[in-house]
């Protein structure tokens, strides 16, 4: 054989090899994408049918497995969102963020990342102080819409620690005004219900609060009626423990109130309002069926303690105190007396439709919420029932 075939023949095994080579690399290279993605789905299924602590785990080995894997930045991204959700390890939360950010910032995980990475950096009370200036180049120049939201919320956390109160209450009230994620929404909500309650309470005064100084002839009853505030109201905020003994030329806070209610049927809730804006929201349930708890404009006709209770379907009457008196400890009518917002005896019907019509409140709530407001309060009910708050309710023997 000449040289020149000779050398022909070593180029042509030399390229038979070569390609063999490439495709048996192409070959496991596919095959490992394959089991990289089987793996993956399996864990996601797992957290989609609730089974959170086997999908967790999973997750975590096919991080290790599989870290620059193309089903990386979803794994890391699941497993931090779950475990800010659960209110769980933030700090390992936080550092599976920053490897998204870090590792692939044009994937499509890289935002949600960063949302969720400010999400864990607000979980933690009192704001670490090396965060706060995160959350403020945040809040400023964030690529996230939702994380600069998050970050706005951070700030206002840390005015209501340092005891900025109108300041935190501001950023809140604004928040709530814009298309926030439920996550972040449900926190500002309990956060600024939890200040509000504060700031009214407290003997400070705040935007258009007032003062009244007793006079010979004052009666906290008339006052009470003169300004517009519940009774209960004016005695908590002023710490007066006996009405009929009050010192002259005492200050008492008014504060400035203009309450209203509006009750959700479709997420059970029930939101107080003052001028309009948000002021606090309670959990509640509502009737059983669909026209039983009516949509409509109402004001509040009375308010009692230690109300007595008719059922409805036995006219049997159980008195204040009774263990079977479902109205609990208050009563708030607001259609002829028949419906009302009232306690109730078992608290683990709140949330679901499983009332007679009434809007029923855990006792905590419903006590709160009875010294907040005035007879004359407008209440407005709007919603359908929740098809899956309906299945809920059945399950649990609450309605048929």
């Amino acid at each position: 054989m000449s040289q020149a075939k000779v050398i022909a023949v070593v180029v042509i095994v030399a390229i038979v090899i070569a390609a063999l080579s490439i495709g048996g690399s192409f070959l496991v290279a596919s095959s490992r994408q394959k089991k990289e993605e089987k793996e993956f789905q399996t864990a996601k299924g797992l957290l989609e049918n609730k089974q959170t602590e086997e999908a967790l785990r999973l997750l975590k080995e096919h991080i290790t497995k599989y870290p620059k894997g193309a089903t990386a930045a979803e794994s890391m991204f699941l497993l931090a969102k779950t475990q800010i959700e659960q209110k769980a390890d933030s700090t390992d939360a936080l550092a599976l963020c920053e490897r998204i950010l870090k590792d692939f910032p044009n994937s499509p995980f890289a935002a949600q990342a960063l949302y969720y990475k400010a999400l864990s950096m607000v979980k933690e009370r009192p704001i670490k102080d090396e965060n706060k200036p995160v959350l403020t180049e945040m809040a400023k120049k964030s690529t996230s819409r939702q994380a600069s939201y998050v970050a706005e919320y951070g700030l206002a956390l840390v005015d209501l620690d340092e005891g900025r109160f109108p300041e935190a209450k501001s950023k809140m009230d604004a928040l709530l005004e814009r298309s926030i994620p439920d996550v972040l929404r449900q926190m500002v909500e309990d956060s600024l219900g939890s200040l509000n309650l504060r700031m009214l309470n407290s003997q400070e005064l705040y935007g258009d609060d007032q003062t009244h100084e007793l006079q010979t002839g004052d009666y906290l009853y008339k006052l009470a009626k003169k300004y517009d505030i519940s009774l209960e109201l004016l005695m908590k905020v002023n710490s007066i423990t006996d009405p009929k003994r009050l010192p002259l030329g005492q200050k008492l806070k008014i504060p400035k109130l203009n309450f209203s209610i509006l009750v959700d049927k479709n997420t059970n809730t029930l939101t107080l309002l003052n001028d309009g804006k948000f002021f606090k929201k309670y959990i509640i349930r509502t009737g059983a069926y669909e026209n039983q708890t009516p949509l409509g404009e109402y004001k509040i006709q009375n308010k009692k303690h230690d109300p007595k209770w008719v059922n409805p379907r036995t006219l049997k009457i159980y008195n204040a105190g009774d263990p079977e008196n479902e109205l609990g400890t208050r009563w708030m009518s607001f259609k002829d007396d028949r419906l009302g917002i009232h306690g109730t005896i078992k608290p683990e019907t709140i949330g679901y439709y499983s009332s007679f019509g009434c809007v029923g409140m855990l006792k905590e709530d419903v006590e709160e919420l009875f010294d907040l407001i005035t007879v004359g309060t407008p209440i407005k009910i709007v919603g359908q029932m929740n098809p899956e708050i309906v299945e809920k309710s059945k399950a649990l023997g609450y309605r048929d």
